[in-house]
């Protein structure tokens, strides 16, 4: 169940909406996971997909599996009420208050946002430190992760894990969640907002049952 609790909507950071800093961070995220992808699709580079890493992480630790499958669960459960409903206003779904961008907090009259330009600043210097690294690693050793470890540690560091756990404490980002930009995308161009679902979901079958679909072939 999902439903609207005011009509409060995230404010502006450098003069540019929230709906407008979801589509620049989480496209370039989709960048970072996009390019390996499909370079691997097309067998036009050895860059470490994240599909691939996360194999190489499961094949050390048979408890990474079991984590990525809850986690996408969990992400699912909650996707849901977030898509139904308008992406701007703050909501409650499954019992939990959401932010105007679409985190979990304790208290959506308290929550205040922090200095959004100076998060946006670390967001895009922690991804082309990632980037840097990544590209360096793969080409000192072909056979390496570490530098894929780092980019995509840095990338759910950042646009996933520093802001949840921000809202919890009543403080927000300037951009909106994943799903949030999607609803953002769907009011705008809804076929395009529907390919990148399933795509989405394409990718999470990938990284749950990795490394179908190729074990098919």
């Amino acid at each position: 169940m999902s439903e609207a609790v005011g009509t409060a909507s995230a404010p502006a950071a450098i003069g540019r909406s929230a709906e407008f800093w979801g589509y620049v961070m989480w496209g370039l995220a989709g960048i970072a996971i996009a390019i390996p992808e499909f370079a691997a699709i097309f067998r036009v580079g050895p860059w470490p997909t994240i599909s691939a890493t996360i194999g190489h992480l499961a094949d050390q630790h048979d408890w990474v599996r079991l984590i990525v499958v809850f986690v996408i669960v969990v992400v699912a459960y909650y996707a849901v009420g977030q898509l139904r409903g308008d992406p701007e206003v703050p909501r409650i779904v499954a019992g939990k208050q959401l932010t105007a961008n679409g985190r979990v907090t304790t208290d959506l009259a308290a929550v205040r946002y922090v200095n959004m330009e100076v998060y946006l600043l670390l967001a895009a210097a922690s991804y082309i430190v990632g980037m840097a690294f990544a590209i360096t690693d793969r080409r000192m050793n072909p056979d390496s992760y570490l530098g894929a470890y780092v980019l995509y540690g840095l990338i759910a560091l950042m646009w996933v894990i520093v802001p949840s756990v921000l809202a919890l404490f009543r403080r927000e980002v300037p951009f909106p969640t994943l799903f949030r930009t999607i609803g953002y995308l769907e009011r705008r161009a809804h076929p395009v907002a529907a390919v990148l679902l399933a795509l989405l979901v394409i990718l999470l079958l990938h990284l749950a049952f990795y490394p179908w679909p190729g074990v098919l072939n």
